[in-house]
């Protein structure tokens, strides 16, 4: 993931005052990528996932996956849940049960 946003094909999304990019979160088992809403940003999204399960012999469980929009429009998170094969999730959520 590292690799896709510095040669720029993943654009990650930026907080703060100098725009610090934040493209993916993990702890334990559980990953969360964070990015732009656009189609590219889906392709290289599901590139990457496609690539750790080559390189490890794991497999990504999109059903368990969703996929949560801010201020994004209702057509293109079907259009992404559709094209990742998961389902859209709701804010706020809830994350290691908090």
């Amino acid at each position: 993931m590292r690799k896709a946003v510095e040669i720029e094909r993943f654009k990650p999304f930026r907080v703060g005052r100098d725009g610090l990019p934040v493209s993916l979160l993990q702890y334990a088992d559980d990953t969360l990528c964070i990015g732009e809403a656009t189609v590219e940003n889906l392709w290289t999204l599901k590139a990457v996932l496609r690539g750790f399960e080559l390189a490890s012999g794991l497999k990504v469980n999109f059903w368990k996956s969703s996929i949560i929009g801010v201020n994004v429009p209702n057509a293109f998170m079907m259009m992404a849940a559709t094209f990742l094969n998961c389902r859209i999730g709701n804010m706020p959520f809830k994350y290691l049960g908090l």
